[in-house]
């Protein structure tokens, strides 16, 4: 299985996040993530983390909302968890939280070249699209949206 990152895009929160991240084409065969990601405001754990996925098994664009989720949690308990199952795949990144750090305290997060991590992904994610709605609400009330967009391809084709 390959995975690609194809988009990361911060949708809205900018008084919370400010992202630079962009994919390029690293060469002929690598795509990697490039950019800072700037916390703005401290997160504490009034900040409850979402996810929604989305898949598109022809690569057309036509998303389907698929039946997997990572659990809801507030920011810290999923940094936590986070830590607990990929710390390994962000410890080429400059200036992450520490691990059991909270409130995570406002900075400049950079990444560099960084390809999308494949044996983070469970084996029966079909392939195709990938689209990943990243939300943060706080007393129920969306005020982050992050949208992330991968490609996933069987080695056999």
């Amino acid at each position: 299985m390959q995975v690609d990152f194809e988009r990361f895009e911060q949708l809205s929160g900018y008084n919370v996040y400010n992202s630079s991240l962009r994919v390029r084409k690293y060469n002929r065969t690598m795509v990697t993530l490039n950019g800072t990601l700037q916390v703005v405001t401290p997160l504490n754990k009034s900040f409850m983390i979402s996810t929604d996925f989305f898949h598109s098994s022809r690569g057309n664009q036509q998303f389907n909302h698929y039946p997997v989720k990572l659990p809801t949690r507030h920011v810290c308990e999923f940094m936590d968890n986070f830590y607990a199952d990929y710390s390994q795949h962000v410890e080429d990144m400059e200036n992450m939280p520490e691990r059991g750090e909270c409130p995570i305290q406002p900075r400049i997060i950079y990444v560099v070249n960084k390809v999308f991590p494949t044996n983070a992904v469970p084996p029966f994610f079909p392939p195709g699209l990938w689209k990943v709605h990243l939300m943060n609400s706080i007393n129920n009330r969306e005020v982050v949206r992050f949208e992330i967009i991968v490609k996933i391809k069987n080695d056999f084709i």
